[in-house]
């Protein structure tokens, strides 16, 4: 659990460069940085599922809502390509849904330590 982490926290500051320079990424790197973005979403809404009877509904709805629409935009992204004029708000976006991985983490000690 905490290597994900700490890769996931190392999504954060990749994906606020590539909004700040928005064109000075290649493609390939473009759709391995949405790729790995994508997969690091993807444990919180296993976890979000898993444990939506026990978490705060609103709060883990509107998360999940959010995520899986991240997934679903970064997954087109990661295999067709993408250019957008405001292709960096969703790299905004991607570090905020990698900064609410940690959050949600490092909420519940009994995640965080693998239990």
């Amino acid at each position: 659990m905490l290597a994900y982490l700490v890769a996931t926290s190392l999504l954060i500051p990749a994906n606020l460069w590539a909004a700040i320079t928005p064109h000075l990424h290649s493609e390939v790197s473009m759709r391995i940085l949405h790729g790995l973005s994508t997969l690091a979403l993807l444990p919180l809404l296993w976890q979000l599922w898993v444990r939506r009877k026990q978490d705060l509904l609103v709060f883990s709805l509107v998360l999940a809502v959010f995520l899986l629409v991240m997934v679903v935009v970064n997954g087109w992204i990661t295999f067709m390509g993408m250019g957008v004029q405001f292709g960096w708000l969703d790299h905004i976006f991607l570090a905020i849904a990698c900064s609410s991985v940690i959050a949600y983490f490092f909420a519940e000690p009994s995640l965080s330590e693998g239990g």
